[in-house]
């Protein structure tokens, strides 16, 4: 039993389209683009030595876990915080994450220079 093509390519007109609006050719949407600063990456590698330099981390921290912790350090840095809240966030890492007692001293000017490097960056 052969079934013809033909008879079952019905035309269906739509009130609501324009021919001519679905014969245009349209430019795809672009896509979101993110700027591409590589700064950006310069200012968590050097949060990130810096937490290294002065902090007293355990051996088996890993340089991309501290990137990660330097460059969400910086973005809250960007969006206002100020220096208790730094100091906070420093020590949350040092004592809870990572298990050792926290210096208060030392994270209070670790928590400065951290700060002046990201606004003077």
């Amino acid at each position: 039993m052969a079934i013809s093509l033909r008879r079952m390519n019905i035309r269906a007109t739509f009130p609501g389209l324009d021919t001519a609006s679905l014969n245009t050719v349209r430019p795809p949407a672009r896509a979101h683009r993110t700027k591409f600063h590589p700064r950006a990456g310069i200012l968590d590698e050097v949060v990130a030595g810096l937490l290294w330099m002065a902090l007293d981390l355990p051996q088996d921290i890993s340089r991309p876990e501290l990137e990660n912790f330097a460059h969400l350090l910086v973005t809250r840095i960007r969006f206002g915080a100020d220096e208790a809240i730094v100091e906070s966030e420093i020590a949350v890492l040092q004592s809870d994450q990572l298990g050792r007692p926290a210096n208060c001293e030392a994270i209070h000017a670790l928590a400065g220079r951290v700060i002046n490097a990201v606004k003077g960056f």
